[in-house]
């Protein structure tokens, strides 16, 4: 490990800490959230974007909705986009650009 990598290896280490059997994490914004990994992070994000308050909404409130709920992983922001991207509902409905939408003009 060059001296460059320890550096960045103890930068980063001073915002996690373990209280077993969990990783947590200390974010930017001072909340403590757990680490997550695998397939408990996707089903955390599933259930963040499909469950009874997700509302397949984007990527990126989707992702906010999972550390509104307290987890983290690194590929959050990437594992929302992928798991938007190949969505069944979220495919069929689409997005609706303003040239679609009806206008909407003053009942007089």
């Amino acid at each position: 490990m060059s001296s460059q990598q320890k550096k960045k290896f103890f930068k980063d280490v001073k915002h996690y800490f373990c209280d077993d059997p969990y990783l947590f994490r200390i974010s930017a914004d001072q909340i403590i959230r757990r680490c997550v990994h695998g397939q408990e992070a996707f089903d955390i994000l599933k259930d963040c974007h499909e469950g009874p308050t997700g509302g397949h909404h984007g990527a990126n409130l989707t992702a906010k909705k999972v550390f509104d709920a307290g987890f983290f992983w690194r590929t959050i922001y990437r594992d929302a986009h992928t798991m938007i991207k190949y969505c069944d509902t979220c495919k069929k409905q689409g997005k609706t650009s303003q040239r679609d939408e009806m206008t909407q003009n003053v009942i007089q």
